[in-house]
């Protein structure tokens, strides 16, 4: 009965044993692929939004860092959050980003990106209005995908992302974000 044991664990231990060899070797050829370079070249990008209100913000991600010489934008946290106005989760959650974009204007900002095409201007100035939005909401619809897409390939909404001060990514919210969570970040970053 033990030699019938031995002869089961031997192939199983050697199996375990290959695929960790081969996972790392793996590893390796994706780092040197032409599609990790793409990948990493893609996030050295920069984005020129423009709001509903009038304004350019140009954003950079250099090495997973964002960036910006917009002086509103300067030592804060910055929500980038994408939306649309015909997503019911996107439009729950506005009355959170408004109070926090209001409680601590000093330390943070939120920037809703548009996700959606051909949107009337009117009609998304009635919606903001009637929703009350506080905070700046870029509407050229060609960057706001393109920025959506590189990021990290958005496909759901609501889905948010955290910088902090330094513009390293603090957090990532997909769907609802999450209130004490924000919050609790936002409040760490001020002490």
């Amino acid at each position: 009965m033990r030699k019938l044991y031995l002869i089961f664990l031997i192939p199983i231990v050697l199996l375990f044993s290959g695929c960790n060899n081969e996972d790392e070797s793996a590893a390796i050829v994706i780092k040197d692929s032409q599609s990790f370079k793409d990948l990493k070249q893609q996030s050295n990008t920069e984005y020129k939004l423009k709001t509903i209100q009038g304004k350019d913000i140009t954003l950079t991600v250099d090495n997973g860092v964002l960036k910006s010489n917009d002086a509103e934008l300067k030592n804060k946290m910055v929500l980038i959050n994408f939306w649309a106005t015909w997503c019911p989760p996107c439009v729950k959650e506005i009355p959170v980003l408004n109070r926090l974009y209001d409680d601590y204007k000093n330390d943070f900002v939120v920037i809703g990106v548009l996700y959606e095409k051909d949107k009337n201007l009117d009609e998304l100035r009635a919606f903001m209005q009637e929703h009350n939005m506080k905070f700046p909401v870029s509407i050229n619809g060609d960057e706001n995908f393109r920025m959506a897409k590189n990021i990290n390939n958005v496909k759901k909404i609501p889905e948010s992302y955290l910088y902090g001060k330094d513009g390293k990514i603090v957090e990532k919210y997909i769907g609802l974000v999450d209130e004490e969570s924000l919050e609790n970040h936002i409040k760490s970053s001020i002490k």
